[in-house]
Order: structure tokens, then C-alpha cells, then sequence
């Protein structure tokens, strides 16, 4: 008689561990689930910000960063903030691309409007495309890490080709 209640001791501990490891391994997995929802967040927020950085080139006049992009960039670094504190290298290379493509924009729009001879000299497509390029590589080491750090695949879409765009 004395076996039974330490048996039954012993099938309680088993049962609360089976709830315990049950327990931790659901809320892995929620964790995860809600990782990869924020990485889609992040790779949309990124979609549209490349998108208006494209648009940068064919537009006539650069007006500032605009409300698009700013927001898109606001997103994609709370969510890496929150999410992704490993991509933190990554953003900031991007970031500082995204600095470079602003300032070289406002410059080349104070030239064409004060010297719109010297700008047609100053190869403004030819440095746009060199920002844009270093743009690609930074954003496309972004979304490998992105898909390294949350195990899914990214399948990132050939750019649009709305004009001879290289």
C-alpha cells in the first residue's frame, strides 16, 4: 500500500512537467507565429519605401522625403526595434544609404533650380543609380538576415520596370 500514493506522486509530477513543457513549448511557438507576422510587416513596410526610392528618379521635382516613405521607414524601424534587434547593423546601413539619397536629391534639386545648365553636366542619373545600387545591396542584406532570423523564406520580387530602369 505504501507504493500507491508514491506512484501517484510520481504520475503528478509527470502530468504537471507534461503541462509545463506543453505550456512553454505553445508559447514558443506563438512567439514564432508572431515573428513571422512582424517580418511581413517589416518586408511590406520595405516594399514601399523601395518603392517611392524608385520613384525618386522619375520624379521632376524632389520634394523631401514625403509623408510615404517617412512612414514606411517609421514602421520597418519600430518593428525591427521591437522585433528584430539583430537586423539593428543592417537598418542602420540602410538608414544611412537613405541619408545619402535624400541629401543627393535636395542637391541636385537646388542646382536644377539655380543652374540648370551645370545640372544637366553633373550626371545626376548616372550618381542616382549608384545611390540606388548601394540601396539594393543594402536592403537586400536587410531581408537575408531578416530570413535568417525568423526561418522562412523571402522571396523578394524583381523591381518594376516602369522605364529602362537598371
Amino acid at each position: 500500500m505504501e507504493t500507491t500514493p508514491y506512484l501517484a506522486a510520481w504520475i503528478l509530477a509527470v502530468v504537471l512537467a507534461i503541462g509545463v513543457l506543453s505550456w512553454a513549448l505553445a508559447r514558443h511557438q506563438r512567439r514564432v507565429d508572431l515573428r513571422r507576422e512582424q517580418a511581413a510587416q517589416l518586408l511590406q513596410a520595405l516594399q514601399r519605401y523601395s518603392a517611392w526610392v524608385c520613384a525618386q528618379r522619375l520624379a521632376a521635382v524632389f520634394q523631401g522625403e514625403g509623408a510615404e516613405a517617412a512612414a514606411a521607414l517609421d514602421q520597418a524601424c519600430t518593428i525591427r526595434l521591437a522585433w528584430f534587434p539583430e537586423l539593428a547593423g543592417d537598418m542602420a546601413q540602410l538608414m544611412a544609404v537613405h541619408n545619402r539619397i535624400v541629401a543627393f536629391l535636395g542637391t541636385q534639386q537646388a542646382l536644377w533650380l539655380r543652374d540648370p545648365e551645370h545640372w544637366l553636366e553633373s550626371e545626376h542619373d548616372k550618381r542616382f543609380m549608384a545611390l540606388w545600387r548601394q540601396h539594393r545591396f543594402a536592403l537586400q542584406a536587410l531581408l537575408a538576415k531578416l530570413e535568417e532570423a525568423t526561418s522562412i523564406r523571402i522571396h523578394s520580387p524583381a523591381p518594376r520596370r516602369e522605364s529602362t530602369y537598371a
